[in-house]
């Protein structure tokens, strides 16, 4: 009987280690299962802000600098088509100079509109928003709006009259291309090469035309270069010209 009794004990005293083996080894389990969740909460919260940091630091980098550097000059709404025709290249000139994204030009000079222009573009928004009007996506629809309400349509004939009766006259063949050139600009006329070198030459003083006709040039920059060292001789040939008239007139 004493014998059963120490046996039972001892089964007992077993039975109580096993469970607090059992006990602290679950236990254990569950602390490195939270400890594992801890630590991959703490490395998703890292990756979510390195996201965000990342996307911010982006748009920072993309959006920020037109803003910060390109400086446009302003246009008011003047009355007189020409301040709006020569804003307009200066503006676009700007564009290409800094490479400035499609998206961001409309923005970029609708910041540039002080007085009556500001009025009218908050108008024009409000047209965009009700269907009123076609929506202004691009640089070229802005222009295109704003030579609808700031170049009016005699003006633009008038350009287009004056474009068609252009001729070198007195004006030396540099200064004839150049006005040639605005002219082209302000009625936003797209002609192809070969034909503003036939309305260039078709324009030159006839002595000069006659000569070059007689050459070959692939480009209207050739043409211009070729016009202007025909103008040079010709010039040279007509003051020899003249220095050996006075001269014969004076020993005679």
């Amino acid at each position: 009987m004493k014998q059963l009794e120490e046996r039972l004990q001892r089964l007992e005293v077993t039975l109580d280690r096993s469970n607090h083996s059992n006990h602290g080894s679950r236990h254990s389990h569950r602390h490195s299962l939270r400890s594992s969740s801890t630590s991959h909460g703490h490395e998703e919260e890292n990756r979510r802000r390195h996201h965000h940091h990342h996307h911010e630091d982006r748009r920072k980098n993309v959006a920020k600098p037109y803003f910060s550097i390109v400086k446009l000059p302003s246009f008011s709404g003047d009355g007189d088509p020409n301040v709006y025709l020569g804003w307009e290249v200066k503006v676009e000139q700007i564009f290409l100079v800094h490479e400035v994204l499609e998206d961001q030009r409309v923005r970029l000079a609708s910041l540039e509109f002080p007085d009556y222009a500001m009025q009218w573009w908050h108008k024009t928004l409000m047209d965009i928003r009700l269907n009123k009007r076609p929506p202004v996506f691009s640089w070229n629809d802005l222009k295109e709006c704003m030579r609808d309400r700031f170049v009016p349509p005699h003006f633009r004939k008038y350009l287009l009259l004056k474009h068609q009766r252009l001729h070198q006259g007195t004006l030396s063949v540099d200064a004839y291309f150049k006005d040639l050139e605005t002219l082209l600009i302000q009625v936003d006329m797209h002609e192809n090469e070969e034909a503003k070198m036939a309305r260039f030459v078709s324009g030159l003083m006839r002595d000069i035309q006659n000569v070059v006709e007689l050459h070959e040039y692939s480009s209207l920059q050739n043409l211009v270069h070729l016009a202007i060292k025909v103008e040079s001789q010709i010039s040279k040939k007509n003051a020899f010209k003249n220095t050996y008239n006075d001269d014969y007139y004076n020993d005679s």
